[in-house]
């Protein structure tokens, strides 16, 4: 059953969660709130420490993951199962989720994080048209939905504000919903005991920059900004963001690439591209001079790299220094290359056979 993201707290509420969920779509930070709503139906604070598991899509233990998912709970009535980068799963785990969701158990709650999904993806499509789970499309937030979010997340957290001091506010926040809760709460932090939110609050909180966010550094790490990037980087790594979620990020954002490279080359419209690989407006004419600007040599470099850096954090390598390091090297393929077609002032390339089916 497919539901929209503003609907699920509503529906938690009248129907308690299902017995599996996915929250899949560009809009990691929603869907990460998302999870945490879905946690807090299923769990108690005392239940989370006996009752909830978490598992990686890209080294599930299959074995482990459908124990847990069949186990019963010991002290809450259900039990919370946690799959985070579903969309890296190698085909036997896919396959082995797929067949639990044909009779998942009824004495846990599995819910499925992905990033953005196509529709014919079968793992999006089991969910849709299944009659128990749930499938929740995590979209970034724009224009009067934006502001109305910013209302409504003021509003929980017990502040009102004038309506300048809103619209500024979805000027400044847009893009990932967890740094933008993360900008409001230092805005509440600054207010103080006061509960009406100003203009001038506003400005003295946030700032005229605008929010930094995993969406903003791979922007710059693709468009070659080498300086910036690891700016970006050192204030979200300072701010708490984790490295393994903005290398998925970065990860996320070159599979695009390559298969948007080799939808082109199949002779695919950049129309229908960016409708399959759900490139929104404001993003497709940077996304196409990304496309066009790298081989297929730099994508399938810039790939294993990151393959390197996440076997490298989940391996206790030092998170600031594999990130800074992985951030340098991407950015810097990313600069023009006289060899294969640079995104900086140069034609786009001549079409080439990409590797990738």
């Amino acid at each position: 059953m497919k539901l929209n993201a503003r609907e699920l707290p509503q529906r938690l509420k009248q129907e308690g969660p299902p017995p599996a969920l996915l929250l899949y779509g560009q809009e990691q930070g929603l869907a990460a709130r998302q999870a945490t709503l879905v946690r807090r139906a299923v769990l108690s604070v005392a239940d989370e420490e006996m009752d909830a598991e978490s598992h990686h899509g890209a080294d599930l233990d299959v074995g482990r993951f459908l124990s847990g998912c069949n186990a019963f709970p010991f002290l809450a009535a259900r039990r919370f199962v946690l799959l985070k980068e579903a969309d890296q799963l190698a085909p036997p785990a896919r396959e082995a989720l797929l067949r639990y969701l044909k009779s998942p158990s009824k004495s846990s709650v599995l819910v499925v994080l992905a990033g953005p999904l196509e529709a014919k993806s079968p793992l999006r499509k089991a969910f849709e048209f299944h009659k128990l789970a749930w499938c929740v499309p995590c979209y970034p937030l724009e224009g009067r939905e934006l502001v109305a979010w910013i209302r409504t997340t003021l509003r929980e957290a017990g502040f009102s504000a004038d309506d300048d001091a809103v619209l500024l506010l979805a000027e400044r926040l847009e893009g990932d919903a967890r740094n933008a809760e993360s900008e409001m709460e230092k805005l509440s932090l600054f207010l103080g005991d006061r509960r009406r939110v100003a203009l001038e609050d506003v400005y003295e909180s946030v700032g005229g920059s605008g929010s930094q966010n995993g969406f903003t550094l791979a922007a710059a790490v693709f468009a070659g900004r080498v300086a910036p990037a690891l700016t970006i980087l050192d204030g979200l790594l300072e701010g708490g963001d984790e490295p393994l979620a903005l290398l998925g990020l970065l990860t996320q954002r070159l599979r695009r690439l390559i298969q948007g490279a080799s939808m082109l080359d199949k002779g695919d419209g950049p129309d229908a591209v960016a409708t399959a690989l759900q490139v929104f407006w404001k993003e497709k004419a940077e996304f196409f001079t990304q496309v066009r600007g790298w081989s297929s040599r730099r994508l399938a470099s810039a790939l294993l790299r990151c393959q390197e850096a996440d076997r490298s954090l989940k391996s206790g390598g030092e998170p600031r220094r594999v990130m800074e390091r992985l951030v340098m090297e991407l950015a810097r393929m990313a600069r023009a290359d006289p060899a294969s077609g640079g995104a900086a002032g140069r034609d786009p390339p001549a079409p080439r056979r990409s590797p990738w089916p």
